[in-house]
């Protein structure tokens, strides 16, 4: 199936905070004690925003964005419906030159990736992210989270 991304819409956020996949839920739970405040925050806060919709069936697949710290460092987020099983690998492919063009805008690109999540983690590792520290407890509800960096 064919992928697209366009700019994300106040309607995008509320969709997915009640439709996100099991692990996005866990990990947002985890960073922000909810689900859909930690959503609206990713999009309020986002530099850029976009939603990931699968073409055939224009179900939302997902969203990500960027958050500038400053001038040198953002914050890079992403966030799954089920539906992103429908188009794996053309976003795959998209999100490794997404990842890439930001990091040509902002030198340092970091967050923290819920550790039992390991879809995440594989798809950090793919689109350049290396892991730098583990922190015990992370967030609202205190669990083990990994931060990454792309330099």
């Amino acid at each position: 199936m064919k992928v697209h991304v366009r700019d994300s819409i106040q309607s995008d956020v509320d969709y997915l905070a009640s439709n996100l996949r099991e692990e996005d839920r866990l990990e947002v739970l985890s960073s922000h004690g909810d689900v859909k405040q930690g959503l609206q925050d990713g999009f309020d806060y986002s530099e850029e925003c976009y939603t990931i919709i699968v073409t055939d069936t224009n179900e939302i697949a997902g969203m990500y964005g960027l958050c500038e710290m400053d001038d040198m460092v953002a914050t890079p987020w992403l966030l799954t419906s089920p539906a992103i099983h429908k188009v794996w690998l053309p976003f795959l492919r998209q999100s490794k030159q997404w990842v890439a063009d930001a990091n040509l805008k902002y030198p340092v690109l970091t967050n923290a990736c819920d550790e039992r999540y390991h879809v995440a983690l594989k798809w950090l590792r793919f689109v350049g992210f290396t892991f730098i520290k583990r922190h015990e407890t992370y967030g609202e509800g205190n669990k083990p989270f990994l931060e990454f960096v792309r330099i």
